[in-house]
């Protein structure tokens, strides 16, 4: 796909590192930034990651043939709605959401008029925000799930699957249920538990709290803003992941309540070499 203008809605940490990117990727195309974010927009254009800047999301879209939502998951209804009354002509719309299914059954109850939408998730990120946490490096080394609708034409499909074989090095197509199951157990358990861990430890504790505390709880500095509706789209695949994690604690801490180390060191030793696998 050699887009002519892309349109990225939302400039944090994933906004403003696709923005640089696509620069870098596309450098015949021209990249808007769409953001109500007036120090973001300004940073942006300082960095030149965007040729244009605003707070506008009709006139930002108006002639772009591909948009990227970078906004949290609980906007993007609202947002393509919006959208499909703006447009000009037809465009492609893909996202960097880590919820799918939610999403899809929503669009694929409507009529478009103007928009194809292919669902995507970078897996790349970090806990920190906003743009000035953004690189142009963010997606150097991660890769894409790329998630298909029913509505979605198969020229469009293959148009985004190209965009995003550009973007990062890797695209993997799976359904949505598949994928919000790998994400509640890889990304959102490890949220959740990353937050409990933290909550668990007494505060008086937590100033003695070195680098392997501060290491395995690190997502847990990431914003509310982002993971709330996360946490509400994927809510069925994460609560089976946390009682699946919770009945491995339940081993765990019947071995220790029982002493038995041969127990402990079986669960110690799986897990270590499960790890090495990564």
């Amino acid at each position: 796909m050699n887009p002519k203008t892309i349109a990225i809605i939302g400039l944090g940490l994933m906004g403003g590192s696709l923005a640089a990117r696509c620069r870098r990727q596309f450098p015949k195309a021209k990249v808007i930034g769409i953001t109500r974010n007036a120090a973001a927009l300004r940073e942006a254009r300082r960095k030149r990651w965007i040729h244009e800047g605003t707070h506008n999301l009709r006139r930002g879209i108006r002639n772009a043939d591909l948009i990227i939502l970078c906004t949290p998951v609980d906007t993007f209804p609202k947002i393509l709605s919006l959208i499909d009354r703006s447009l000009h002509s037809a465009a492609l719309v893909t996202d960097v959401g880590s919820v799918k299914g939610a999403l899809l059954n929503w669009i694929e109850k409507r009529k478009w008029k103007r928009i194809q939408f292919v669902g995507a998730h970078p897996m790349v990120g970090s806990h920190r925000r906003g743009i000035q946490a953004s690189s142009p490096h963010l997606y150097d080394h991660g890769f894409t799930f790329l998630v298909r609708s029913r509505k979605t034409n198969s020229s469009s499909y293959a148009a985004a699957k190209s965009f995003w074989k550009k973007i990062t090095p890797r695209v993997i197509e799976i359904s949505a249920d598949e994928h919000d199951k790998i994400t509640s157990e890889i990304s959102h358990l490890p949220h959740a538990a990353a937050v409990c861990l933290v909550l668990a430890a007494q505060k008086k504790s937590l100033r003695y709290a070195a680098s392997g505390f501060r290491d395995t709880t690190r997502i847990a500095l990431g914003d509310a803003s982002v993971w709330v509706p996360i946490f509400r789209s994927n809510q069925k695949a994460i609560l089976k992941a946390l009682n699946f994690f919770e009945k491995k604690l339940g081993i765990l801490r019947q071995a220790l309540r029982a002493k038995k180390d041969s127990a402990m060191r079986r669960i110690l030793n799986q897990a270590a070499f499960l790890r090495k696998q990564i």
